[in-house]
């Protein structure tokens, strides 16, 4: 992942139209720097291919989401991540 997200939201996402949605099971994908990514969660496709997938977790007391944008092959080319703060409902 090599592209800032808000880049490249606005570079493959932004004035796109939706196509599809769904949600992926965990996929191993071989990043171009060697590693291996595993996107999962909800996902928005769009008319390019490209896909912004969504998930969360939990590490200990914290609460994470994640983003990631995801090429016609599924490989990650940008992701942002955020600690939510927890609250009563």
């Amino acid at each position: 992942m090599t592209e800032n997200f808000y880049e490249a939201f606005e570079k493959y996402i932004l004035n796109q139209k939706v196509t599809g949605w769904g949600f992926q099971h965990e996929k191993k994908v071989l990043l171009p720097n060697g590693y291996f990514a595993y996107p999962s969660g909800y996902f928005t496709e769009y008319e390019n291919g490209y896909k912004v997938i969504a998930s969360g977790a939990t590490l200990h007391k914290t609460n994470i989401q994640e983003a990631m944008i995801l090429d016609p092959n599924g490989i990650p080319v940008a992701r942002d991540t955020e600690d939510t703060i927890s609250c009563d409902y």
